[in-house]
């Protein structure tokens, strides 16, 4: 099993539909409603990368939600930060290399950088990376796929606490 073999929709805004496709589990943000409701249970087939993610995260991690996404040629993601239910989030860079930009403001400009991420590349984002620095994935080059993990914010664990 793979993201390949996954159920993949098109990401939706509410309003409009994006190009990357998408497969949430564990939570899911409804951008309608803007609130997080429940999504399908995160898959057996996930339990040893998420083993391996909460132990490069290091103690106390706990992966709930999981998002598997889809960049074909030419898709990427605009600027933006993870919604606030999220806390720590972790990506794993899979299928072609893709570029990982950085925004944040300075003044009346922005401070920028780049950075890249090879298939099999994990990273984390966390305190200022998460609240401070927008982020953003240009269109790619070739068909890419990352896989999302987050932590959710202290003493939320379902979207009726929310």
């Amino acid at each position: 099993m793979g993201i390949r073999s996954l159920p993949l929709r098109h990401f939706s805004l509410a309003i409009s539909k994006g190009n990357r496709r998408v497969a949430s589990f564990g939570f899911q943000y409804d951008y309608a409603l803007r609130q997080l409701r429940e999504a399908e249970p995160i898959p057996a087939w996930l339990t040893k990368i998420i083993a391996e993610v909460e132990k490069f995260g290091g103690p106390g991690i706990r992966i709930q939600q999981v998002l598997c996404t889809e960049y074909d040629i030419g898709v990427g993601i605009g600027w933006h930060r993870d919604k606030p239910h999220f806390d720590k989030v972790f990506g794993l860079s899979l299928g072609s290399a893709c570029k990982l930009r950085f925004r944040r403001t300075a003044g009346k400009t922005w401070d920028r950088f780049t950075l890249g991420a090879d298939p099999g590349s994990l990273y984390m984002m966390t305190g200022a990376s998460r609240r401070i620095w927008e982020h953003s994935i240009p269109p790619v080059e070739a068909l890419s796929y990352s896989v999302t993990f987050r932590t959710m914010t202290s003493g939320l664990t379902s979207p009726a606490m929310i």
